[in-house]
This record gives structure tokens, C-alpha cells and sequence, in this order.
């Protein structure tokens, strides 16, 4: 046909699922050489997906002290996804008309995956009078593969014939990936303690996994911990209100993967634009790197436990001391190697801290409940070292915020030794000048400038706030609860690109912002924040659009009312609970800017039926 009408809005043929229903095309009149039909679809989403998991645990106690314990699990996925759009719908970046007859896209993707996990261990546990002792090996390995094949078909000729075979084009070639990654394991613990006073546990483990270079595929691991129930001792009896006090004391070193599976090694794409006569081209995808190992964590941790009068306080205090070495991060290469960066362990980070938690039962009656908390922590972090790689990476920093419009409006991340890795580098500006309307800067050596340079970028702030944390509280009265977490951060710094883009960058003859008209200079003597209104140059990163935030956002906020359970009992049920939640309920900050802008949030409400029997 060459022509129809709609009786209905395309939205109205809208399920609550946001697919389109499927419906028949009936002749409603017209003539043979413009004829008229009802605008019907059968667009459709058909995605159907399993998954098969198996556990398999076994348990043999071989005597009073021994256990040997094995488990094995299964887990097999499969999805299939069928998604049809009509070539009738205005959904298509290329819709039916006279014009074009070729309309309408099917995706066909599949998807599957198996891995598997198994683990066996072997522990002692025994009490000896005063000493209570266990101790564990073990032996852990997992696999895991995946493959996932998609294609497009386009053009069809109605809704009605949607099978790939009336397609008339495959306008991109099929796209196939796979995945493979194993990790193997042993491990061993042991704990003692003494009358229930002194306490020490040490743990090891040795660990490899394919994800890492051929060089560095294993990496041994360690922890070990002393700590001391100063409330079991005899003279602490007297003190009924204390019912716990322990000082304890750790160390260990973890690791953890930052990185993608294939950048540890080298992956070449095959080129199928073109058939040779020896065969199909390749090129190199990816750069790895042979030598790319675990990021390693050296951690210390100080703490003490105390409770007091029977739960009405109760307070945790640790201090820590976090050294990261073989940091991984990005290395630049120059673009005539073929590749513009590769992963690589090039430094190390020192994170200092200290965390304070405080827990209360504030009344504990028949009718009533209160309890509270709150938290808070600081950490303080600097680059200990970097390699050359690193130092080269703030060279083309300064490159690029000098030659490239993108990245000179916001701040580049820089590593220093010394420096903190949150630092926010700009370059100090003095404000805008009343007589000209131009931003005024400082250089690093104390003399003033018009002139914008990245080399003298400093340190302006840190987005590491000072304090950060959480309190919160959760009230019963009879069958109503009302729960509420509260969070806050304060002392930190943010770059607020809102006011550049949607204020100073903004074009004054658009539908903008009223500051773009009312806060900008004008004429000489103005003082303003903003330059020059007839300035359509961009703004460069300065210290000018820094600002301290201070946070403080009601996170959760829940409703609770539970029935009378003789209300309940004719109708035989055991608990009937209504609730009312909301997220992000509201947010205070110091900074005002859009917060779609600088990350995506989104507030919602629930309203629920809890039904027991």
C-alpha cells in the first residue's frame, strides 16, 4: 500500500509494558490506487531466559575434632530475545512512507553461560580446658565460560511477516563474543583463644587467576589478628554497666582485579570487510601486558568494642592504615605505536582513617521501641609513588587541556607524589577583572596573568570530603514503625561544571539561565562572578568554579502498620503489614546545581501489602 491513516494514536496501542500489541490490518476504504487501512501493529518483545543451578554438599565427621566438608555447584544460563518493531511504526529512524518501502527491524540475540565452583576443606576444632583451638585448610577452584551471538534483520514487508526470511536486508554483519576465566585457590586458617581473653588468628591463601598476565598469575595473601576481652577479666566483674570491652588489632594484604580479562593480554579482530586469497587480515585490538598482576592492599587496623548498660550504648572505634601498591591504572603510549594506553601497576597510595560507630536502645517498653545510630568517618589519602608511565600521563594532560576545547572546560585528573589522588588541579584564578570583564589568573610563582595555562594548574581543593557518615533512627509505637536513614559529608570540595556549561558557556540567545543575563559583565566597574556577556570564548578550568559542599540528604524513609493479629484470626492469617517507603526523600547541599547534570538520581515511592499465613 502506499498510503494509510491512524484511528487511533500509535501510544494507545501500548501495553503496560511499553510494547506494542498485536492486532490485524483491516481495509477501510479508499481507493485501489490510495487505499485506506487502520494503522495496527505487531510490533513485539518475546525474550524468554532459564537457569538450572545445582549444589552438591558433602559432610563427614570423621571423629569429635575432625570435619571434612566438600561442595560443588552448577550453574547453568540461557536467554533467547526476539524483538520485532512493524515497519509501520514511528519508532523506525527510517518510517514507511511512499518514499521508502524497506521499514522494520527484528533483533535476534542468544546468550548462554555455565560455571561452575567447588571447594573442599578440611578443620580441626577442639577445647582443651582453658585453650579453645581450630585450624583449616582448604582448596577452592572456579570456571566460568559465556557466549552471546546477535544479528539484525531489516525491512519487512507487514507486522504480520516477522520471520527473518522476509527480511530484505542484513544491513551489519552478526556479532559473536565468548569468555573463559578460571581461578584456583588454597587456603589456611588458624584460631586460639585462652579462657575467652586472649585471642590470635592468622590466614593464608595463595591464589591465581587467568585473568592476569602470564607472569603474574599467582600471589600469595595473609592476615593475621590479637585481641584482648578486657571485660572477662575478674577485676572487670565489678563493673556490672560494662559488658563488653575488647581492643583488637589486625593486618593483612588483600588483592583485587581492577581490570577487564583481555587487557592482560594481547587480542587481535578479525577484518571481514574483505576476502584475500590467503585468507582473512587481522588486526591488533588490544595491547596487554604480560606483567599485569594483583593490585595489592596492605592493611592495618586498630579498634576497640565497647557495650554498655545493657545496649543503651554501644560504640566501635577503629583507626587504619590502607597502602595500596601496584596500583593499576592507564598508561599512555604514543598514538604511533597503534594504541594510545595499556594497563599496568604503576604506583602506590597511602589511605589513613578513622571510623567511629555509636548504636543506642533508647527505650525499650511494651508499647515502645526507640533506637538510634550514627556514624562517621575520615580518611586522608596521598600518591606515595608513580612510575615514569604515570608522570608522562600529567604531560599529556597539560596537552590536551590545552588543544582540545572537551577537556579544557573541566578539571584532568593529575598524580603527584605527595598529592592527594582526589586532588581538583586548576589553575588559581583571581576572579574577573571590573576594568576588562577577563578572568584574572595566577601563575605558580606568584605574578598575575589574562593568559590560561594548564602548566600551571595547582591544587585548588579535594573531592575527599573531611567527615563523612550516616545516622538514623527507627521508632515502634505499638503496631506503627517509622524508620528513617539520614547521610552527610562535609569539608570537601566539588567542581561545579553546572555554572559553566548552562551559565557562562551558555549563549545569551537561547532560553537560558536569568544569570546569564543579569550576573555577567557588562560594562567597566561591574563586579560580577561571570565574565564578559559579548565574551564566546570558553571558559577554561580555574579555581573560580570550585566550591565547598556540604551535604546532608535523608536517604530512606519507611512507614510501617502491622494489623491486630485478632483482627486477623477469622480470616486465618498471621501477620497482615501495610508500608509506605521513599527514597531520597530530600537533599541539602551547599552547592547548587542540577543534579541530573552531574549524575543521575531518581526519587521514588512504594506503597505495600505484606500478606503471612
Amino acid at each position: 500500500f502506499s498510503d494509510y491513516t491512524s484511528k487511533l494514536p500509535y501510544d494507545e496501542y501500548l501495553d503496560e509494558n511499553g510494547n506494542y500489541l498485536e492486532t490485524t490490518t483491516s481495509w477501510t476504504g479508499g481507493t485501489e490506487e490510495n487505499p485506506l487501512y487502520e494503522a495496527t501493529l505487531k510490533s513485539y518483545d518475546r525474550s524468554k531466559s532459564w537457569e538450572l543451578i545445582n549444589n552438591t554438599e558433602l559432610l563427614w565427621n570423621i571423629d569429635n575434632y575432625w570435619l571434612l566438608k566438600g561442595q560443588f555447584s552448577v550453574t547453568k544460563s540461557n536467554s533467547d530475545s526476539r524483538q520485532f518493531l512493524d515497519p509501520r511504526s514511528k519508532k523506525n529512524s527510517e518510517p514507511l512512507n511512499a518514499n521508502n518501502v524497506i521499514s522494520g527491524q527484528l533483533d535476534v540475540a542468544t546468550a548462554n553461560s555455565l560455571s561452575w565452583d567447588a571447594t573442599a576443606t578440611l578443620s580441626y576444632n577442639r577445647n582443651i580446658k582453658k585453650n579453645n583451638l581450630n585450624f583449616l585448610i582448604g582448596i577452592n577452584a572456579t570456571s566460568s565460560t559465556g557466549d552471546s551471538f546477535g544479528i539484525a534483520y531489516k525491512g519487512f514487508p507487514s507486522g504480520e511477516l516477522s520471520s527473518p526470511g522476509y527480511a530484505n536486508k542484513v544491513p551489519t554483519l552478526p556479532v559473536n563474543s565468548d569468555s573463559k576465566s578460571r581461578l584456583f585457590g588454597a587456603l589456611g586458617t588458624f584460631n586460639y583463644s585462652f579462657d575467652n581473653i586472649y585471642l590470635a588468628d592468622v590466614s593464608l591463601r595463595f591464589d591465581g587467576n587467568s585473568e592476569f598476565g602470564s607472569d603474574q598469575r599467582f600471589a600469595p595473601f595473609f592476615s593475621g589478628g590479637l585481641g584482648l576481652n578486657l571485660h572477662n577479666y575478674k577485676f572487670m566483674k565489678q563493673f556490672e554497666w560494662m559488658e563488653r570491652f575488647k581492643i583488637r588489632g589486625t593486618y593483612g594484604i588483600t588483592g583485587k582485579v581492577d581490570f577487564s580479562p583481555y587487557e592482560a593480554q594481547t587480542i587481535y579482530q578479525v577484518i571481514t570487510d574483505n576476502w584475500f586469497k590467503t585468507g582473512l587480515g587481522a588486526t591488533l585490538m588490544a595491547l596487554g601486558n604480560s606483567s599485569l598482576g594483583w593490585e595489592k592492599t596492605h592493611n592495618m587496623d586498630l579498634g576497640l568494642d565497647v557495650d554498655m548498660f545493657k545496649g543503651l550504648l554501644q560504640m566501635n572505634f577503629s583507626y587504619y592504615r590502607k597502602k595500596t601498591v601496584d596500583l593499576v591504572n592507564s598508561v599512555t603510549l604514543p598514538s604511533s605505536t597503534g594504541f594510545t594506553s595499556y594497563k599496568d601497576n604503576i604506583g602506590e597510595v597511602m589511605n589513613k582513617g578513622v571510623e567511629i560507630q555509636l548504636r543506642s536502645t533508647i527505650l525499650n517498653s511494651k508499647d515502645w521501641y526507640v533506637a538510634a545510630f550514627v556514624n562517621m568517618a575520615h580518611n586522608k589519602n596521598r600518591i606515595v609513588s608513580i612510575s615514569n608511565a604515570l608522570s608522562s600521563y600529567n604531560d599529556k594532560a597539560d596537552q590536551e587541556q590545552a588543544n582540545n576545547d572537551d577537556y579544557k572546560t573541566k578539571p584532568m585528573v593529575r598524580y603527584k607524589e605527595g598529592r592527594s589522588s582526589t586532588a581538583i588541579y586548576a589553575m588559581k584564578s583571581l576572579g574577573i577583572d571590573p576594568a576588562t570583564g577577563k578572568e584574572l589568573f595566577q601563575r605558580q610563582d606568584g605574578t598575575n596573568t589574562y593568559v590560561w595555562d594548564p602548566k600551571e594548574s595547582v591544587v585548588c581543593g579535594d573531592t575527599e570530603p573531611k567527615v563523612t557518615g550516616a545516622f538514623g533512627t527507627n521508632i515502634t509505637w505499638k503496631q506503627l514503625n517509622l524508620n528513617m536513614n539520614f547521610s552527610y559529608r562535609l569539608g570537601g570540595q566539588v567542581y561545579n561544571q553546572t555554572l559553566i556549561n548552562r551559565v557562562e558557556n551558555a549563549d545569551p540567545r537561547d532560553n537560558v539561565d536569568r544569570r546569564v543575563l543579569e550576573q555577567r559583565w557588562q560594562k567597566p566597574g561591574d563586579h560580577t562572578f561571570y565574565k564578559d556577556i559579548n565574551d564566546k570564548s570558553t571558559t577554561p578550568a580555574s579555581s573560580r568554579f570550585i566550591q565547598d559542599e556540604n551535604v546532608l540528604q535523608l536517604g530512606s524513609l519507611s512507614l510501617s502498620y502491622d494489623l491486630k493479629k485478632e483482627w486477623l484470626k477469622p480470616i486465618g492469617f498471621d501477620m497482615v503489614r501495610l508500608t509506605a517507603m521513599m527514597n531520597d526523600v530530600f537533599r541539602l547541599s551547599t552547592v547548587k546545581r542540577e543534579r541530573g547534570i552531574s549524575y543521575p538520581f531518581a526519587r521514588s515511592m512504594s506503597l505495600g501489602v505484606m500478606v503471612q499465613f
